[in-house]
C-alpha cells in the first residue's frame, strides 16, 4: 500500500500495520520493522510520517527521525534504526 496513490489507503495500511499485531512472532515482528525503516527513505512524506509513527508506536522510540528534515538527517536516523534493528534481531 505504500505506493498506492490515495493517501487514505496508505494511512489504513499503516494502522493495520500497527495496531493489529498482538499475534506475531518475534521474526514476524522484524519483517514487519524492516519495512517500516525502509519505508523512512520514501520520497513521499506521507509515508515517511506514517512509517516513523508506526515504528514509534511499536517500539517507543523515534531515533530522532523527522519527517521534514534534510535528506542528510533522515539517513543519519535510518542509519541508528537500522543499528537498533541489527541489535533486536541478535537479541532474539
Amino acid at each position: 500500500m505504500m505506493h498506492d496513490p490515495n493517501p487514505v489507503f496508505r494511512d489504513k495500511a499503516a494502522c493495520a500495520l500497527t495496531y493489529d499485531q498482538v499475534h506475531l512472532s518475534e521474526s514476524d515482528k522484524v519483517r514487519i520493522y524492516e519495512g517500516l525503516i525502509e519505508a523512512l527513505s520514501s520520497e513521499e512524506p506521507q509515508v515517511r510520517a506514517i512509517a516513523i509513527q508506526a515504528l514509534h508506536i511499536q517500539t517507543g522510540q523515534t531515533k530522532g527521525f523527522l519527517t521534514i528534515a534534510s535528506p542528510e538527517q533522515r539517513q543519519q536516523s535510518i542509519a541508528r534504526w537500522k543499528k537498533w534493528l541489527a541489535e533486536y534481531k541478535e537479541n532474539l
